[in-house]
């Protein structure tokens, strides 16, 4: 009953596409309330939703492939932000917390979130105004940057143990390092792996969206490459195998759909 009510007072609003499953995999955005601390009071409990983003097998193979979003404790990556170069070991600092607290409140705009797979995202969201032209690097909107803060804040806050310089190295790989063997084991969380009609999901946490207001629409680039960036400066376009244990590599069109939350 209380999820009812939070649905009715936020108005959210889940539009979501009826999947034909005319391509092997399906990639399937939904919605759903959870309870926790809030950001900045944590002896105060709110309610926010996750995006749960489900991947499924529709094929009789078994197939692999790479996350088209990676995470940090549950939390999405946005490429942007100030607080990237903030010292973490400052993160009691007082400035540290003013600058994930300086946010605007963006009730009246519209924005889409594009989830991607594209190299210059670094697997992360990208989130524009819709009434900018996307084609054009200069079109990164401010909301971009403080959803990057709030989220920089959380982890900082709340996953310390993984507060190290070697963190941003496991969701990296090296051109040597992609190999069947380290793609089962050593960065089998950057994979997904589905037997014929199984299903797996990815839950990502939407506080900060919340906090800022506004109307979001979620989307996943409708494509899987063969290929993944390696080397963390550099970039370099490297083929994945083909093969890795009992699994096929799956590239191509994938059926996708959209979610509008309003806030």
């Amino acid at each position: 009953m209380k999820t009812n009510k939070l649905y009715f007072i936020i108005g959210l609003l889940l539009l979501q596409g009826q999947f034909a499953y005319s391509q092997k995999i399906s990639i399937e955005l939904s919605a759903k309330w959870v309870k926790g601390y809030d950001v900045f009071e944590k002896d105060s409990t709110i309610y926010y939703p996750e995006l749960i983003i489900t991947y499924r097998n529709n094929s009789d193979s078994n197939l692999y492939f790479p996350k088209v979003s990676n995470s940090r404790c549950g939390l999405p990556n946005l490429p942007y932000g100030t607080l990237f170069q903030y010292p973490i070991g400052e993160y009691l600092n007082p400035n540290y917390l003013k600058r994930a607290k300086n946010h605007g409140n963006y009730s009246n705009n519209n924005y889409t979130v594009e989830i991607s797979n594209s190299a210059h995202l670094f697997k992360g969201w990208y989130v524009y105004n819709d009434t900018v032209d996307f084609s054009f690097s200069h079109a990164i909107d401010f909301v971009n940057d403080e959803l990057a803060d709030i989220y920089e804040y959380i982890y900082r806050e709340n996953c310390r143990e993984n507060n190290d310089s070697s963190n941003m190295l496991k969701t990296h790989y090296s051109t040597s390092e992609i190999t069947p063997e380290n793609i089962l084991h050593k960065f089998k969380d950057l994979f997904v792996f589905l037997k014929p009609g199984e299903i797996y999901q990815d839950n990502y946490n939407l506080v900060a969206f919340k906090l800022l207001k506004g109307n979001f629409t979620f989307c996943v680039e409708p494509f899987l490459p063969d290929y993944i960036y390696a080397e963390l400066f550099n970039k370099i376009k490297t083929p994945l195998p083909k093969v890795v244990g009992e699994y096929n590599l799956y590239s191509g069109n994938v059926n996708s759909d959209k979610i509008t939350i309003a806030f």
